[in-house]
């Protein structure tokens, strides 16, 4: 008996090797990890993505490479990475506008935001900023919404591109306010807020932290930020609310999110770095900087709130008849 069982443990130790071998990926993750941004350098979505990066690099052990892909409201990028190899080599980090408007405002968008993804976790999120360029003689909402009614078409409000939450939220506050403002798109917020400092766009929505800097030297001009409660980076701009437009507010998020089918061992293993990540006194500071709060959050309420976002947009974009030419 004693020898049966010898035997048997004998064979189960040289079929071991074999069966792992023949199951045989190596372990996650055995090389460079490609992070798509659908965006222009220099925006708060390629700031995140270069923060967070560089912190996952730290827990994973590997390269994790930032690949800037501009294209219209992201969607072509998107959609690359939609269809890539779902192995967790090419990751896509994620936004509000990416997942929550896109899909909804461009016809047959070749992705679905909540199906064609393994949802991570958010990392950072904060409320938009509208400002002006000096040359703009109103000082709140009030005197804008004014001018602008008195010099019809004259004003002219830039976006990080069609289709972009930063897009949306100026045709919701040209429908809200009842005034006649020009969108002018961009391939990114940096390019576009070159334009409104030099004073060929008059105005943008934006997150506090890009511009927090620019309003303190005078270079640009807050007029209210669109949240519950006044911003710490700029603490002396009141919320659309104080400023007489109520229930006007939005936030911008940014996360990290897969091909949909990655396998589970790898999605666990991206959901323990993430968390570490971005729990680092680094990644909080630098997100804060940006003016974004960090966040950290379980892969059902990453999806949970994609879908969220995916109604109001969606309910956005019909009610106000907007189209991706506007």
């Amino acid at each position: 008996m004693t020898l049966g069982l010898t035997c048997r443990a004998i064979v189960i130790m040289l079929a071991a090797p074999l069966v792992a071998f023949a199951a045989g990926e190596p372990a996650y993750p055995s090389q460079r990890i490609t992070l798509v941004v659908p965006f222009a350098p220099g925006g708060g979505t390629d700031g995140t993505a270069r923060v967070l990066a560089t912190a996952l690099q730290a827990q994973l052990g590997r390269p994790v490479v930032v690949e800037n892909r501009p294209s219209a409201g992201g969607v072509a990028s998107t959609a690359q990475v939609a269809k890539s190899k779902p192995d967790g080599y090419t990751l896509l980090w994620a936004n509000t506008t990416t997942l929550g408007v896109s899909p909804y405002l461009y016809p047959n968008v070749p992705y679905d935001p909540v199906k064609s993804f393994q949802h991570i976790s958010r990392a950072a999120m904060g409320p938009l900023t509208l400002v002006v360029n000096p040359s703009v003689p109103a000082s709140n909402v009030k005197e804008l919404v004014a001018y602008a009614k008195a010099k019809p078409g004259a004003l002219n409000f830039a976006s990080a591109g069609v289709g972009t939450v930063i897009h949306l939220t100026g045709e919701l506050f040209k429908s809200r306010a009842g005034v006649d403002i020009v969108h002018v798109p961009y391939q990114g917020n940096g390019p576009a807020l070159v334009d409104v400092m030099s004073g060929q766009i008059q105005m943008m929505f934006i997150g506090a932290g890009h511009v927090a800097q620019y309003v303190s030297t005078g270079k640009l001009r807050a007029i209210a930020i669109a949240s519950p409660k006044r911003h710490p980076l700029m603490p002396n701009v009141p919320t659309f609310a104080e400023s007489g437009l109520p229930d006007f507010e939005v936030t911008e998020w940014f996360g990290l999110a897969a091909p949909a089918g990655i396998p589970r061992n790898v999605l666990d293993t991206l959901d323990a770095a993430f968390k570490k990540a971005a729990a680092t006194e680094s990644v909080r500071t630098a997100f804060s900087g940006y003016g974004y709060d960090a966040v950290s959050e379980s892969p059902e309420a990453f999806r949970a709130a994609v879908e969220r976002e995916g109604t109001r947009w969606k309910t956005v974009i019909k009610s106000l008849g907007i189209t991706a030419s506007d």
